[in-house]
C-alpha cells in the first residue's frame, strides 16, 4: 500500500463571522494508498495542540467530522486542497477560537454513532429523529424513484423535496454505512430495554 505524506509549516489567517484568528502548526498529512476509500490522517507535531483537546484522537490524528461526512465529501471530491480547505483550516480555526474564547465558532458535533446522525439530521434539514431513521431505512432498504413519497414525511413526491440530496447520499455508497448505523441503535434499544425488565 502507497501512503504520500505531506509535511510541514502551516500558517492559518483565517476569518469567520468578522473574527480572525492566526497561528503557525507543523502539519502532517498522510493519505493513505487506499484513499478514497479510507480517509486522509492529518497531525500537529511540534504540540501546539493541547493534549486534552476533545477533538483528537490518543494519537493525536484530529477528529476532522464524522465519517458519514467525510464519506460524503470524498464521494463528489477527491482533491486534497479542497479537503484543507473544507477541513483542515476550519478545524485549526476551531481550536485557535476555542483557545481564545472556551466556545466553538461553528457549533459541535458529537463523535460517534450520534455524530453521524446529527450529520444526516443537519444534511437534510429535517427537525426530529425520527425523520432521520426513516431516511435512513429508506438509502438502506430501496432504490431512487422520484415519483415515490419523500421517507422524511412531508407528504411531497421525492422530486420535489429531498431529492438532490438522497441522490447524493445513494451515489456516495452509504448504504452499509446507514444499515450499520441503524443497527446500533436497535442493539442499544434492546440493551436498555432487557436492563429497564431487569430492574
Amino acid at each position: 500500500m502507497i501512503l504520500k505524506f505531506f509535511s510541514g509549516e502551516f500558517i492559518l489567517n483565517h476569518v469567520y463571522d468578522e473574527i480572525r484568528m492566526t497561528g503557525k502548526f507543523d502539519l502532517e498529512i498522510v493519505v493513505p494508498g487506499a484513499f478514497p476509500l479510507v480517509f486522509p490522517r492529518v497531525r500537529e507535531l511540534s504540540n501546539c495542540i493541547d493534549e486534552y483537546y476533545p477533538h483528537q484522537y490518543t494519537n493525536g490524528q484530529f477528529c476532522l467530522a464524522s465519517d458519514l461526512e467525510l464519506r460524503m465529501f470524498f464521494s463528489q471530491d477527491t482533491d486534497i486542497c479542497s479537503f484543507i480547505e473544507k477541513y483542515v483550516i476550519p478545524y485549526l480555526y476551531t481550536y485557535r477560537f476555542y483557545e481564545e474564547y472556551g466556545v466553538y465558532p461553528y457549533g459541535e458535533r458529537s463523535h460517534g454513532t450520534m455524530g453521524n446522525l446529527e450529520y444526516l439530521k443537519d444534511l437534510f434539514q429535517v427537525d426530529d429523529w425520527k425523520q432521520v431513521l426513516d431516511i435512513m431505512l429508506f438509502v438502506v432498504q430501496s432504490s431512487y424513484r422520484g415519483h415515490l413519497l419523500c421517507p422524511c414525511g412531508s407528504g411531497k413526491r421525492i422530486r420535489n423535496c429531498h431529492g438532490e440530496i438522497l441522490k447524493k447520499v445513494m451515489n456516495a455508497a452509504l448504504q452499509d454505512e446507514c444499515r450499520a448505523i441503524l443497527f446500533e441503535i436497535e442493539r442499544e434499544c434492546n440493551r436498555k430495554a432487557k436492563n429497564g425488565k431487569r430492574n
